[in-house]
């Protein structure tokens, strides 16, 4: 990262933050269980993300303030306690009102490829956009049971930051060694097993397995330690957090 993109980033969050997106900032699931010097952080780092990135309606949705500071709050999360990029392969988020139709490619048996329609909360695309819908990430919570679709889709973005979703991001020198073992240990035993687990939708896919268990992390991190205790401590060390331990 160039010399002027950090001074002009380092100039961006530490402007005031805007009054009029205060009221929005205890929407985000984790808020309120920040400290101040965690919320200070967050400010700023949703004022770099918003003007480094372009948010578009589609089926006539309109964005507004609260759209775009809950999105960018929301994936901040992802970015507190640890060196950064902000995204850098993704420019541009797309907001449907609520769950949308699109059409998926994947492979199928004996080397096919299965087509069709399905619904979709959200994507995310190795090429820069990440799609969401409205409804589904105002719904987003923290606690047993829920989800966040944001964390979701740019967990896939945190993954494509070396070159492709396969599960690994880009690792501090401390987690080289431990990443392969331990993540792939336990996408290896959720693959094979026939028990459910928070994370049995994502088999198959080590790329769905990071972006799920990082969902679970930020949402329910309860229920991921409790299936995953390895695989939990793992996060907590990349993320430099403890999330389960919020709301003790």
């Amino acid at each position: 990262m160039s010399f002027l993109k950090k001074w002009r980033r380092a100039r961006l969050a530490q402007r005031p933050f805007p009054p009029t997106w205060e009221k929005f900032l205890p929407t985000i699931p984790l808020y309120p269980w920040l400290s101040p010097e965690e919320k200070r952080e967050l400010k700023g780092h949703i004022q770099v993300f918003l003007s480094e990135k372009k948010f578009e309606g589609a089926a006539g949705f309109s964005v507004d303030d609260r759209v775009r500071v809950t999105v960018a709050g929301n994936a901040c999360l992802l970015l507190l306690h640890r060196e950064s990029d902000y995204f850098p392969l993704m420019r541009t988020v797309v907001v449907y009102p609520t769950l949308y139709v699109a059409r998926y490619t994947r492979p199928g048996p004996a080397g096919t490829l299965e087509e069709g329609m399905e619904v979709r909360a959200g994507e995310s695309w190795p090429l820069g956009t990440v799609v969401l819908a409205w409804d589904a990430v105002a719904s987003a919570g923290f606690g047993l049971g829920k989800r966040n679709v944001v964390i979701h889709e740019f967990a896939h973005q945190l993954d494509l930051e070396d070159g492709a979703m396969q599960g690994v991001p880009p690792l501090p020198p401390d987690l080289l060694e431990d990443w392969p073992k331990v993540f792939f240990q336990e996408y290896t035993r959720i693959s094979s097993a026939l028990a459910s687990t928070p994370l049995a939708y994502s088999r198959g896919n080590p790329a769905e397995f990071f972006a799920v268990a990082v969902e679970l992390f930020f949402s329910d991190p309860w229920s991921l330690r409790s299936y995953h205790p390895e695989l939990y401590a793992l996060l907590s060390r990349f993320f430099r957090w403890d999330t389960a331990a919020l709301l003790l």
